[in-house]
Formats: C-alpha cells, sequence, structure tokens
C-alpha cells in the first residue's frame, strides 16, 4: 500500500510540471541562468490545520509563505534521480489572504555552467497538496491557479575569474517587469517503459538547518555613519540612515566561517547600488588567481586583503515599502566588504540578517581532554568545517565548487558516522554515485554534476563507501544492491593489467589525480595536474596498482559479509597477483616508486606509494615502521596534501603502535598552524591555498576516536569492537562516539597516584568487545555493556 502510495503522488507530480511559456533555454546576454517567480494566492476563512505539499523544481527552488523562507531545494539531483520535497506549510499560513511563491532558478541545459546545479533538458516546477482550513479545502496543485513571472533583472554572469565552479555570483539592474503569464503543463505520463525527464523519488535526507549568524565586528570603515553605529545596527537590528548621496565602505567580520543565507532590507525614496564581496579570511597578493593563493593570519586586515566573488546590485525604492535584497543561494565567507551608494535622496538601512544553512548534523559525539584547550578547539573546528561543508550532499568546498566527489567524501562519511551515527547522507551518495557510471565501467568522479568527470582512483573510494556503510550499519539489502557495479569497477581495472602484471594504459578521458602535490603541475606535453611525473610517459603509476589491490581485498571481504561470496576468492587472487607485481617491477630494495623501479629520475619516489605499500600489503609486515620512517618527511618524496593525510594515519596505525605514536604530535602541526592563523575551519591545502573550508581536514575526528580513544568497530553493524585506547597520548579523557544509529561509546581515563590509569568503556546497547591496552595482547570480553580496565606502563 505504501508502494502504491508513492508512485499515486509521483504520477501526480508528473502530471503537474508546468513552466512559463515561450521559454528560451538561453539568453544572450552573458547569464548562466534566469529566476522565474512562480505564485499562488489563497484566501483562507480559517487558519489551516494542515497543507501538506510536495514539489520539485528544475533547477533549485526557494519556497516563500507569506514573505518567509520556509524551503529550499530540491536536494541535488540528476537527470537519473531527481528528489522531490514534503512539506506541511500550516504553520506560515493564516487567516484573509496568503502568497505562496516558489522563486525557481533555472541554468540553461546547454551551458557547462553551474556544475554542481545539474539539470534536464527542461526547465520545471511541480506542486501537488492542498491546505486544509475546517471544512475549506483548496487545492494548490501547480495545474491551475498559479501564476509565473520572469525576472529579466538578474544575471549570473559566466566567465568570472572568482565564480568558475558555481555562478551564483548576482548582477541587478532594475528592468521593467515582466507580465504575469499562466505557465503551461506539461502532462507528462509514463507508457510504454519510457523514462520521463525527471525519474522522481522522494527526498531522501532532512531538510537543512538554519540559524543565525553574528555578522558585528567591523573591521574597516569609511562611511558618514562611525564604527559604533554601525556596530548597534548589526547588533540589535537599529535602522541606519544613509545621506542621500552619499557613499560607504564597511568590511565586516563573522565570528567563524559561516555559510549563509544573506539579506538586507532598505526603506527610502531613491536608489542604492550595493556591491558585497565575500571572503574567507584576509589574503596576501594571490599567487595566480583564483587557484594558487597566499594566505597567512585571516585576520590580519593590515598586511591583507579582502579578495572574493561579489554581488552587485541596484535597487529602486519607493515610499514606505520596504525592499529586500537576498541573493538566490547562501554564500560563503567570513568577511564581508559591503560597499553602498545612495541616490540623492537619503535610505534607511534597515536591517541585515544572515542564516546560517546546513544538514543537521544532530552530533551525539562529544570530546574532552581535561586541561588540553587545543584538541578541543581542534575537535569544535572539525566539526564547523564538516557542518559548512554539508547542505545537501558532502561538498568539496563550499566557497568555490559545493561539488560532490567520491575520493573526498569517503573519509568524510566515516568522520559523520562517528559523530552523529546518521548514514542519510552517505546512503543519497553512494546511491548518486551508483547511478553515475559511464560506459567505461567507472563511476563519475564527482555527481551529480553537470559537467561529468572521471579520475582514475575516485571509482575505487566510492567501493570504499560501500565497503564503510556495511561495516557500520550492516544493511545487506543496500550493500547487495552496488555489487555488480562493485564488480564492473573492478573489472575496468582488471582489464587494464598489462604484461607486467601492473595497471597502466587508463584511457586520456580519465584523469590520474592521485593528490594536490606541488611538484605534480601541469606541463605542456601532460596537461592533467596532481599526476606524479614519473608515470606519465609510461601511463603506468603504481598507485594505482597499490588501490586496486587495497580494494579487492575490502571489497572481497564486503561480498562475504553480505552473502554474497562468489568473487571473493578471484578478488583475493587478484589482489595477490597484483602485490606480487609491485614487489617485482615497483620496488628498489628501500622504497616503492611512483612507476617502475627502473625510472630514477628526480621526483620518483612519493610518500603516497610507500603509505599504500603498507595498506594494500605490499610491504612486508616488518618493514612497514621502517618505510614509513624513512619517507615520511623526507625532503626527495613527493608530500601528502591533507587529503591523504587520513591514508598516512592508517597506514602508521597498520605500521605499529610505536611508529603512530612517535608521529602523533607532529602530525597536527598544521592543524596547530591553521589556528594560529586565525581559521575556524580547516584550509583545502597547503599547496594551493584555494579555499579556507574543506571537510577531508576534519580527520583528526577520526583519529580521536578510532585511535586515541581506541574504538574500531571490527564486524558489521558495530556488533563487534576493538576497544584500543593510546593511554600513552594522553593523561585523561572523556568522549561519547557513535556507533552505528542507535548505539553510543562512552570512553574515560584518569590518572591517579603512581601514574596509573584506570579506564572506563560504557556502551548503551551492548556489543561484543575485544579489549588491547598499550603494550598488552587482546582479551575476549565477550557481549558486554561495559568494562572497567586498569593500566600502568610498563606493568601489562
Amino acid at each position: 500500500m505504501e508502494v502504491a502510495d508513492g508512485q499515486k503522488t509521483i504520477n501526480e507530480l508528473q502530471a503537474s510540471w508546468i513552466w512559463t511559456p515561450d521559454w528560451v533555454d538561453s539568453s544572450l546576454d552573458n547569464t548562466a541562468g534566469r529566476i522565474v517567480h512562480f505564485t499562488r494566492t489563497v484566501d483562507l476563512s480559517f487558519r489551516p490545520t494542515r497543507a501538506v505539499l510536495r514539489f520539485s523544481a528544475d533547477t533549485r527552488y526557494k519556497l516563500f509563505v507569506n514573505g518567509v523562507r520556509v524551503a529550499v531545494g530540491p536536494t541535488r539531483s540528476s537527470p537519473l534521480i531527481w528528489y522531490y520535497d514534503t512539506l506541511d506549510i500550516a504553520p506560515f499560513l493564516n487567516t484573509g489572504e496568503n502568497e505562496i511563491r516558489f522563486v525557481v532558478v533555472r541554468y540553461f541545459a546547454a551551458s557547462r555552467s553551474a556544475m554542481p546545479f545539474e539539470r534536464t533538458l527542461r526547465p520545471g516546477l511541480t506542486v501537488v497538496g492542498c491546505v486544509e482550513a475546517g471544512s475549506q479545502v483548496v487545492e494548490l496543485n501547480s495545474r491551475q491557479g498559479w501564476q509565473a513571472q520572469v525576472d529579466e533583472s538578474i544575471r549570473f554572469p559566466m566567465g568570472l575569474a572568482d565564480d568558475v565552479f558555481l555562478h551564483i555570483s548576482e548582477r541587478i539592474v532594475p528592468t521593467p517587469p515582466a507580465s504575469k503569464v499562466t505557465p503551461i503543463i506539461y502532462g507528462i505520463k509514463t507508457l510504454n517503459g519510457d523514462i520521463p525527464p525527471w525519474n522522481l523519488r522522494p527526498r531522501a535526507i532532512p531538510m537543512p538547518e538554519s540559524s543565525r549568524v553574528l555578522v558585528n565586528t567591523v573591521r574597516a570603515c569609511e562611511s558618514t555613519a562611525s564604527v559604533d553605529e554601525w556596530t548597534g545596527h548589526l547588533s540589535s537590528d537599529r535602522p541606519l540612515t544613509l545621506p542621500g548621496g552619499s557613499s560607504h565602505m564597511v568590511e565586516l567580520q563573522a565570528d567563524v566561517h559561516s555559510t549563509a543565507f544573506v539579506r538586507w532590507a532598505f526603506k527610502g525614496n531613491s536608489h542604492v547600488q550595493l556591491r558585497v564581496t565575500y571572503s574567507e579570511g584576509y589574503e596576501l597578493e594571490p599567487r595566480s588567481y583564483p587557484f594558487f593563493r597566499s594566505k597567512a593570519d585571516r585576520l590580519d586586515s593590515k598586511n591583507g586583503q579582502i579578495v572574493g566573488p561579489y554581488d552587485e546590485v541596484t535597487l529602486n525604492l519607493t515610499g514606505e515599502q520596504s525592499v529586500v535584497y537576498e541573493p538566490f543561494w547562501f554564500r560563503t565567507f567570513r568577511l564581508l566588504r559591503l560597499e553602498i551608494t545612495v541616490g540623492p535622496e537619503p535610505v534607511e538601512l534597515l536591517r541585515f540578517e544572515a542564516t546560517q544553512v546546513n544538514y543537521p548534523m544532530a552530533v551525539k559525539a562529544t570530546w574532552n581532554e581535561p586541561g588540553d584547550q587545543v584538541t578541543k578547539q581542534i575537535w569544535d573546528v572539525s566539526i564547523r568545517t564538516m557542518r559548512n561543508c554539508m547542505f545537501d550532499g558532502y561538498s568539496d568546498c563550499p566557497f568555490y565548487e559545493q561539488l560532490q566527489y567520491s575520493g573526498d567524501s569517503r573519509s568524510v562519511g566515516l568522520f559523520h558516522y562517528l559523530l552523529s551515527g546518521d548514514d542519510r547522507l552517505m546512503r543519497q551518495a553512494i546511491t548518486n554515485f551508483a547511478a553515475s557510471v559511464t560506459p567505461e565501467g567507472l563511476t563519475q568522479s564527482r555527481f551529480p554534476s553537470h559537467v561529468p568527470q572521471m579520475v582514475a582512483g575516485f571509482s575505487l573510494y566510492w567501493i570504499l563507501q560501500v565497503c564503510d556503510h556495511h561495516l557500520f550499519f550492516g544493511d545487506k539489502k543496500f550493500a547487495r544492491g552496488f555489487i555488480p557495479r562493485i564488480d564492473g569497477v573492478l573489472d575496468f581495472f582488471d582489464s587494464h593489467i598489462d604484461h607486467l602484471g601492473l595497471v597502466s594504459g587508463l584511457p586520456e578521458v580519465v584523469w590520474q589525480y592521485i593528490d594536490w602535490v606541488t611538484t605534480w603541475g601541469a606541463t605542456e606535453e601532460h596537461a592533467d595536474k596532481g599526476v606524479p611525473t614519473a608515470g606519465r610517459k609510461s601511463n603506468r603509476h603504481t598507485y594505482f596498482s597499490m588501490l586496486y589491490a587495497y580494494v579487492l581485498q575490502k571489497a572481497a571481504q564486503l561480498v562475504r559479509d553480505a552473502g554474497r561470496p562468489g568473487h571473493a576468492d578471484e578478488y583475493e587472487s587478484r589482489a595477490a597477483s597484483l602485490i606480487k607485481a609491485i614487489r617485482i617491477h615497483c620496488y628498489d630494495g628501500a622504497f616503492f616508486t611512483d612507476s617502475t623501479a627502473n625510472i630514477t629520475e628526480d621526483g620518483a619516489f612519493s610518500e603516497h606509494c610507500q603509505i599504500f605499500a603498507v595498506l594494500s600489503g605490499a610491504a612486508a609486515p616488518e618493514s612497514c615502521a621502517s618505510l614509513l620512517a624513512h619517507s615520511l618527511g623526507n625532503p626527495h618524496f613527493s608530500k601528502c596534501s591533507y587529503m591523504m593525510r587520513f591514508y598516512m594515519l592508517r597506514a602508521l596505525s597498520v605500521a605499529g603502535d610505536d611508529v603512530y605514536e612517535k608521529y602523533w604530535e607532529s602530525m597536527w602541526t598544521p592543524w596547530r598552524q591553521m589556528l594560529a592563523n586565525n581559521l575556524t575551519t580547516w584550509e583545502e591545502d597547503d599547496v594551493r591555498q584555494r579555499s579556507d573550508c574543506h571537510a577531508w581536514g576534519s580527520v583528526p575526528i577520526y583519529e580521536y576516536c578510532t585511535e586515541l580513544a581506541g574504538i574500531q568497530p571490527i564486524a558489521s553493524a558495530c556488533t563487534k569492537i576493538l576497544f584500543k585506547p593510546r593511554l600513552r597520548l594522553s593523561a585523561a579523557l572523556e568522549a561519547n562516539i557513535a556507533l552505528g544509529r542507535d548505539n553510543l561509546a562512552t570512553v574515560s581515563w584518569h590518572t591517579v597516584d603512581g601514574g596509573e590509569k584506570k579506564v572506563t568503556l560504557r556502551l548503551e546497547k551492548a556489543v561484543e568487545v575485544i579489549s588491547q591496552l598499550p603494550g598488552g595482547v587482546e582479551q575476549d570480553h565477550g557481549v558486554i555493556n561495559s568494562i572497567n580496565l586498569v593500566y600502568k606502563e610498563g606493568f601489562i
């Protein structure tokens, strides 16, 4: 019955797609898209008790009820999976006249612009539902009663150096409003297996949460109003009078890095020119704008400057009616430069609002090392970084791209599991990547994306996402659904095994990116960045053989656990053959080379290949510690960026407790430096310094939870854990860590007289626990919900 009702809703939505007539899905103006307003007026005799609407739009919508923004969506979609939203708008309706308005941005299908905003060949809005107010029922189906109006005043310019991916920057010039028209109805009905333009599914994730952003610090002021007057306006919404003919420039600072909808309200009988520049911090002169930047203290206004994308708007104000400007999409910033030019008559700046929006993380995990404030700062900044990179997917950097990459989101998903025990966003990501499979057999590296892209290793990271999900949540049915596509990805790499037994000869359309490394830049002959230099001529990179072997082993475990063991032996046999070939051809007797060992030019070695030699098993267990000790930080080895720190730490953990703990303090030096430079989120990398917010930098969450606190799931659905706290790294700890959807581990220890540490593990739900204290052996405690242990170094 539930399935039938869901299909009925989808059929109603498909039949209700509308758009403005005579639409041309392009423009002679320099704009990536256009805005269209759809309005419906409803007169209610009683206050409504229920008003459930289901709706979607192409490309994105904002829903306003009586001037209040109540929803933004749909969640990131593709023609293969297009989501619709459900919302009860009754709390926003009143007795009497009500206005329901959808503001829809349509990015043109033929343009490569606005990459994160995938769209179909058709624009559209669909709404079904009704308002119930006493005995009164008002249908709100988009097939009747709605009016459409194209907004010709807003442009989203292309070709801007600082808006390469998003195309959300706005240029607004007052234009006579277009006439309101009755929309045309597409009347889509699926027959004979035809796939509709929008393959609708209900939203799989919760609506974003919102909170107010404090932006009340004035860093610079050139204005007829004083700094105190601007501060009072920002802090308490006191109107600010701006004289006719005046110009104003203020630089404003938010408390923390923010992803927020911003909104200004003006009133008067004049016009206002408004230019708002958004920046993540003060920065030095860029090396090559916008991709290679130079940044130090992000709050150093003396030596730094505000550089970034901007909105430029002219508003006509008439009479007592306030005029509001809110850019369509949220803005990312720590700093704002506000430039206002007032027409001949004075105007009032009524208020400025910034509303943070992000996926509702509902963090369950907590962290406290008594007496160590830095680790708490690192923990908090890591969570904020993740939050700002999570709106309706796992975005890379909200300031520039907002694209969801499988290589990035694999580790970020693990961090999310440990913080919240919430898998909904990752289930959506895994499902979307599975829908992106290309004729080559690879998943797209970023998806949904209007510009398709394939990165060689990212399909393998997607497989690891499925493996991770099964480990934490144990959903066999979910995992099994992806096994055919997993096998297809693995077969792609198997088809590129050469006569040496190594992965090579990948097609040119596949970007063989590994990491952002300074020495792996583009050349005239090899235009792709992030690719090791040693293997460019031969088209043979050791890393991919290692990563493929590593993933084969993980996939073998997955298919066994998911009840589909048929390919497991074959996967393990392939991995063993790869490891043998790597040892023969890519090992010079001391280190693993980026390509075959006969290529000994400068740059033939990287930290990456030593790390994945350990993870894949190519390095002999007894040599792992030495291999890493002699390569990490060695100036002759290409250095890992922040993205690869997660895998570096995994390799150190495999190599042994002593080597892991030796690197513990130095590993966090870049994070402490970022704090010293007044960052409130983690920068993308220290190579390009393009963005100050990228969630792969939140790796401390994983290390704190799984290594320091020692909570490591080792059986599907977290039904069995290894409790291996690294007691030598901290004198005391109090932590909560999510284990799946409905379990929470509480870990604590403190040091008593004589140096003895008393350790407690409590679980909300009992699971099988194996414990191991430093220097000790594993102990099986069976299925329990708490244990108390005592540790004193040298007395195991």
